[in-house]
């Protein structure tokens, strides 16, 4: 072979090498303009008064090709999990080089724990977007789920916390945030319509307290109105249900204004609720979102609603199998006394299942948590998910000059999952975790 078609020949490979990966760009934007009255519709009326699933059904019907595809996979990528992956799935079978693709496509199976597929399109992602950091940050939890601790570390380097945390943190939510709020709410609108109560608590609490991400939420203004009514219709508007759920969405828009302090009196006293030794709603959430706002606005004092009304709070909780009416005692109790007490966090963690009692128990121990503790084993067991509860284990290790190894890197997945050892959902905890890696291996 001559000099020449030997050259001919590496600048074929190369322009080709080249146009494996494209970005139709055009075809996308002309796709969201042809889909634009199907998503309005989809969001701005199907969801809101009609059943999800009736709404994802006739939403990927208007999918005409490989690029609706993908973009209504994106629409439902925080609604319906399944269905978003089966849509990106089958546009990346039509054009498996377009980059947009690729990246869903990457995301969809890393986010369904398939960390090899996921890696193979990061990477091809990644040699075209070199500069996205967020990639790195998912090649890093896949190659750690894969055991290669040794990449999942370079990846984390070259992810740059430092400089970019908060983007960091935001992708981590990208694979692991919630995804079930839409069809949670169209569950308990049905189960509201049937007459049940503490369905109809729960649906106007997730309408007032939707979750945007970890760290912001907001009141669907939408869903609340279309919601509110669906209580009146079912219970009627002298209903307990409706008369304390309206009362509770007056004073969550009260509270997040400025002096509204007498305005949420008023409201409290003429729905006859927790002041003046008034009830409490049946539900633990609307309970202490109520309290909460009762106790800023000085409406009632911490200590004494504890003295005078803390065994309700248990005794209610008992009834209504409610953690959040014993997590408010467990507020009420740790202002009063100082602490919670080992038998309240027992009761939440035993009776009730909950994480947040266990680790307020292990937290409470301090000094007396031992490595091999048959509790901290049975919490592990309890609560698998849990970064916490796991650093209190892998603490011990250290602490008892034990081998660290093992539980560090479970605790480096259950945090990728959660970011749980941080109050506030950043990554610095990971970022530690990532150092005290390095130095082991």
């Amino acid at each position: 072979m001559n000099r020449i078609t030997y050259l001919i020949i590496l600048s074929l490979i190369f322009l080709n090498c080249n146009a494996q990966v494209k970005h139709n760009k055009e075809l996308i934007e002309q796709s969201q303009a042809e889909l634009k009255q199907d998503f309005e519709y989809f969001f701005s009326d199907c969801l809101i008064n009609k059943d999800c699933n009736e709404c994802i059904t006739n939403l990927i019907s208007k999918a005409k090709d490989e690029y609706h595809s993908y973009l209504i996979g994106d629409a439902l990528y925080n609604i319906d999990y399944k269905k978003s992956f089966e849509l990106h799935k089958s546009a990346i079978k039509k054009h498996p080089n377009e980059l947009s693709f690729i990246l869903k496509y990457a995301i969809e199976n890393h986010r369904i724990e398939k960390y090899k597929t996921a890696i193979k399109h990061y990477k091809k992602y990644k040699k075209v977007r070199e500069n996205d950091f967020r990639v790195d940050v998912w090649l890093s939890e896949c190659y750690l789920n894969l055991g290669n601790y040794k990449k999942a570390i370079e990846h984390w380097k070259k992810a740059n916390h430092s400089k970019n945390h908060i983007g960091i943190d935001k992708a981590i939510y990208i694979i692991h945030g919630q995804t079930d709020q839409i069809k949670k709410r169209s569950d308990l609108i049905l189960k509201t319509q049937s007459k049940d109560s503490k369905s109809a608590y729960e649906l106007i609490f997730l309408d007032m307290n939707w979750e945007l991400d970890w760290w912001n939420n907001n009141i669907q203004e939408y869903f609340l109105e279309k919601d509110i009514n669906t209580v009146k219709n079912t219970f009627g508007k002298d209903s307990k249900e409706y008369v304390q759920l309206s009362a509770y969405n007056k004073i969550k828009h009260l509270s997040k204004k400025p002096n509204t302090k007498d305005s949420i009196k008023i409201v409290l006293s003429d729905s006859k609720l927790i002041l003046e030794n008034n009830k409490m709603p049946i539900n633990g959430k609307v309970t202490s979102d109520l309290l909460r706002i009762s106790f800023i606005n000085k409406l009632l004092d911490e200590k004494q609603f504890f003295e005078n009304r803390g065994q309700e709070m248990i005794e209610l909780a008992d009834k209504h199998k409610d953690e959040e009416l014993l997590n408010i005692y467990a507020y009420l109790e740790a202002v009063s006394t100082g602490h919670v007490s080992e038998k309240t966090d027992k009761k939440g963690w035993n009776e009730y299942l909950s994480e947040k009692f266990a680790i307020s128990y292990f937290i409470g121990l301090a000094d007396k948590n031992k490595h091999d503790n048959p509790d901290l084993t049975k919490a592990l067991n309890d609560f698998p998910n849990s970064s916490k509860i796991h650093w209190v284990k892998l603490n011990c290790a250290k602490i008892e000059g034990k081998e660290i190894k093992t539980d560090l890197i479970e605790v480096l997945k259950k945090e990728f999952k959660t970011l749980g050892s941080d109050q506030s959902k950043y990554s610095y905890g990971l970022k530690n975790y990532f150092y005290l890696l390095e130095n082991e291996i």
